[in-house]
């Protein structure tokens, strides 16, 4: 521990808490291109009904399976945008950790109060690198799913454009 001081890893606890923040960014831009998309099925929905009755069976097949991808895509990808907001959040290498909320929580005032003051400065290293550790797998996981998110957009924007142009 003694090759890392306490405002180095402070910085790096830091900076992995900024990639968190980012991929929420990014969660919060693509949920109103999501709601573009939404609004814009809908603003065309009697076109699309039309549609509908007015195409021939064969084409009616090809107009369905549009229809059903840019759902299924658009669906998924709004699961991966739940799964961003909601990540599974746990500290599994202690369950008295004094720099994770989750654990801070748990225990009463007196009781944190007292351990913090008894905290050493390698005790304090290792649980800040245990943070870092658990926020860099939080941050991994919400860019992942913002990743599947906007690859899901992009298919749905194609397939609405399909179903908007025929």
């Amino acid at each position: 521990m003694e090759n890392f001081n306490l405002q180095f890893l402070q910085s790096e606890l830091n900076r992995v808490s900024e990639w968190i923040k980012f991929a929420d960014k990014k969660t919060a831009f693509l949920t109103a291109y999501y709601s573009v998309i939404f609004g814009l099925v809908i603003s065309q929905k009697d076109s699309i009904l039309n549609n509908f009755i007015n195409y021939q069976k064969w084409m009616l097949g090809f107009y369905i399976f549009i229809l059903v991808g840019a759902i299924v895509f658009f669906v998924i990808g709004i699961f991966f945008l739940f799964k961003s907001i909601f990540p599974r959040l746990k500290n599994s290498f202690t369950d008295k950790s004094l720099f994770y909320f989750g654990h801070v929580t748990n225990m009463k005032f007196v009781d944190y109060s007292e351990e913090i003051k008894k905290l050493t400065e390698d005790g304090a290293k290792k649980q800040i690198i245990e943070q870092i550790y658990t926020n860099s797998i939080i941050a991994d996981q919400k860019m992942k799913n913002v990743q599947k998110s906007i690859k899901n957009l992009i298919i749905s924007v194609c397939f609405v454009i399909l179903l908007l142009l025929l």
